[in-house]
């Protein structure tokens, strides 16, 4: 049917249906009708059809056709302007966005609150990490406050979003305390900004506050337990969130990639099975979607057949990741041949690696001891590959330099490299002169470490044991002199074990495990035994 034959408010409901969901050409019905309206010089008879149009172009991320027909409207409305503001916003034109806005204060528009929150959403792709986003999201709240607009649910929970990301999370919380009433939405988004900084106890607090905790809210809180590398917490808090006592939450895909993603920090390969049954018996992986995470959880937990079964069972599914992960994993589990070969592979079917591929090929090398395989692959990055090598590609080279006992090369690869080298590259420098006794350059690299991370003990510790094996005593008693009079300490190591589900964690000298004495009762017992064989 022909546009025009339509009545006014048929033609509307059809301009309303255009969304992504009407599928791929819903743009050039758009533009049609836009055309149509325009030749038959109806298109602003009134507001409605207009705003409208301009409102669906916005929802169809034509922010170019929106502002052309913007710029047609000789009086736009407040409605038209926020669809504008949206448009620019939702394609990430953020500066465009916040200055329909100002525009809209120089011409005298009263704003509403859906304006305020589409202002203060711009306001996140302005650049947070350099304060730019503060400055106009503190303006829209001064607005807010001078004009006695009283926000509502949704420019409340943008205004805790906006503070957050310029980490004044004290003005989100009091924002969030504020609000008379909270939505899901804004008790998920001030737990984000928590965890998002890494403050997850205040995260974990407010979590156990939330009146009804959805599937964002378990996903932010497990994800967040991850990010500070509390991994077995974040395994305990998923238990909850499946328990048939708690309220009925599912997990959904972003969910298990990240529980996945903790089993694998936490080398937990019993959790992770139970884990992988569970996806499989919810039909949560038909599409392939989790066999990365299944794959990087099966590697990180010592099972590389596992994860190289996983790799081989869907061939059409694989995709960069995915191959990515599975050489990392060779090459984690020192099959540097395998890893290789892999690579190769990838390439035949026509995958291009990126950095972290990279990564993974230069460590199997130097795990393997492919000392000119290396050098080849990283003098080729640029030309061959187009990558750029980065500090971790240089960490590889002179890891591999440094287990074969050329020292010196790495050493000037250090002093010569592009990137400022940090404490991981020295670090593993120091571990090669310790392993082949070169006092002398193990001394250049301990002083490194200590500059660059002056409380952690271990390159003194490290520093002392070299002296130890070199039978430098006079040494050996003025660097452990140092240490005590800093008051450094070492780091006391720590192992696990798992048993019957639970992860027991022992820390060398500690009391504190809960079955300290029928742990001890046991050892004398076996040490008896062994004194009467």
């Amino acid at each position: 049917m022909h546009p025009l034959t339509l009545s006014s408010t048929a033609l509307l409901r059809l301009i309303k249906s255009l969304s992504p969901a009407a599928g791929p050409r819903a743009h050039l019905t758009a533009s049609a009708i836009h055309c149509l309206l325009f030749k038959e010089g109806i298109l602003h008879a009134g507001a409605h059809l207009p705003t409208a149009l301009l409102s669906a172009y916005a929802a169809l991320g034509r922010p170019r056709d929106a502002r052309d027909l913007f710029d047609e409207m000789p009086e736009p409305s407040l409605i038209a302007r926020t669809a504008m503001a949206r448009a620019h916003a939702a394609s990430g034109q953020a500066a465009q966005a916040l200055a329909v806005f100002r525009d809209m204060l120089a011409d005298g528009v009263f704003l509403d609150n859906v304006a305020l929150a589409v202002a203060l959403a711009a306001c996140h792709g302005v650049g947070s990490s350099s304060g730019a986003a503060r400055k106009p999201g503190k303006m829209v709240h001064a607005l807010i406050v001078t004009s006695g607009i009283v926000p509502d649910v949704f420019v409340s929970t943008e205004l805790i979003r906006v503070y957050g990301e310029c980490g004044e999370l004290s003005v989100s919380r009091r924002v969030f305390d504020d609000m008379p009433v909270r939505s899901s939405v804004s008790w998920n988004a001030m737990v984000h900004q928590y965890v998002r900084h890494s403050n997850v106890g205040a995260a974990y607090e407010l979590f156990l506050a939330m009146p009804r905790r959805d599937v964002v809210s378990w996903n932010t809180m497990i994800a967040g337990y991850c990010l500070i590398g509390r991994f077995r917490e974040a395994l305990e808090l998923f238990r909850q969130m499946v328990s048939p006592s708690s309220c009925p939450v599912h997990p959904n895909g972003p969910t298990m990639s990240t529980v996945l993603a903790a089993c694998a920090g936490a080398g937990c390969l019993e959790t992770g099975i139970w884990v992988h049954a569970y996806i499989d018996r919810n039909r949560m992986n038909d599409d392939g979607s989790l066999d990365r995470s299944l794959i990087d959880m099966y590697a990180k937990c010592g099972s590389i057949e596992k994860a190289l079964q996983m790799f081989e069972k869907a061939p059409g599914k694989r995709d960069l990741y995915s191959w990515t992960t599975v050489i990392c994993g060779l090459a984690m589990h020192g099959r540097a041949a395998d890893a290789l070969r892999m690579f190769g592979m990838m390439q035949n079917n026509g995958v291009h690696p990126d950095d972290v591929t990279l990564v993974g090929v230069l460590n199997a090398c130097a795990h393997g001891g492919l000392v000119d395989e290396g050098l080849c692959y990283f003098d080729s990055m640029e030309e061959k590959y187009a990558i750029v090598p980065k500090i971790e590609h240089y960490g590889c080279i002179i890891d591999l330099l440094g287990r074969v006992g050329r020292l010196q090369e790495a050493y000037n690869m250090i002093m010569t490299m592009p990137v400022k080298p940090n404490v991981i590259i020295w670090g593993a420098f120091l571990n090669a002169c310790k392993v082949h006794s070169d006092v002398e350059l193990g001394e250049i690299a301990a002083a490194e470490v200590s500059r660059l991370d002056p409380d952690d003990p271990w390159a003194r510790v490290m520093l002392s044991s070299m002296y130890a094996k070199a039978q430098d005593w006079s040494n050996l008693a003025r660097e452990r002199k140092e240490m005590n009079s800093m008051q450094m300490k070492k780091t006391p190591g720590c192992s696990s074990i798992k048993l019957d589900g639970e992860v027991h964690e022992f820390i060398a000298g500690g009391f504190q495990h809960p079955q300290l004495g029928e742990i001890c009762t046991a050892l004398e017992n076996i040490e008896a035994q062994t004194h009467a064989s």
